[in-house]
């Protein structure tokens, strides 16, 4: 009976350890994932507007990306440098949905002209966020033609938020 409660109580303390999931809205952090990578989305409200950091990994290590609360971004392949980005953020006065729009460049292993811009919706509930493009090197994409990838909520809460990382 002992061991008995020494179990449960273990599991009451992990639970309390897992982080909060609940429907803040576009608060928190995200993730969608394969085997062959992860990409996390944070999205943080400050001073009345929405920010934005984007994260790739792979197992192998090969490709990452890495973002600034304030936009700009660079993604590595094998240890070099392959593009770099800015994301700009803002909310749609007509849906209130959030806006991501993403400008740069690609330097390896063609140079390319980067220009996209994704709409996310959350979902009833606020477990789920979908994000759709609407616009891709220039074409635009409506309705059910719009690409769609959706992120999960892995919690109401965001590593590094930007008041933190602005101190260091």
């Amino acid at each position: 009976m002992k061991r008995r409660w020494r179990v449960v109580s273990v599991l009451v303390l992990l639970a309390g350890c897992a982080p909060k999931v609940s429907d803040t809205g576009y608060v928190g952090t995200w993730t969608r994932s394969s085997p062959e990578y992860t990409s996390t989305i944070a999205i943080y409200r400050d001073a009345g507007r929405y920010r934005f950091r984007w994260k790739v990994d792979t197992p192998s290590g090969r490709w990452k990306v890495r973002c600034a609360w304030d936009g700009p971004c660079q993604e590595y392949v094998d240890g070099e440098m392959a593009s770099e980005y800015v994301f700009a953020t803002r909310q749609d006065p007509a849906t209130g949905h959030l806006l991501v729009e993403c400008t740069g460049k690609v330097s390896k292993p063609k140079p390319a002209e980067i220009h996209y811009l994704d709409e996310l919706v959350v979902s009833p509930g606020g477990k789920e966020i979908w994000s759709y493009t609407l616009e891709r090197a220039g074409q635009r994409f409506q309705g059910d033609a719009r690409p769609k990838r959706a992120f999960r909520k892995v919690s109401d809460e965001v590593g590094d938020p930007p008041h933190e990382a602005a101190r260091r």
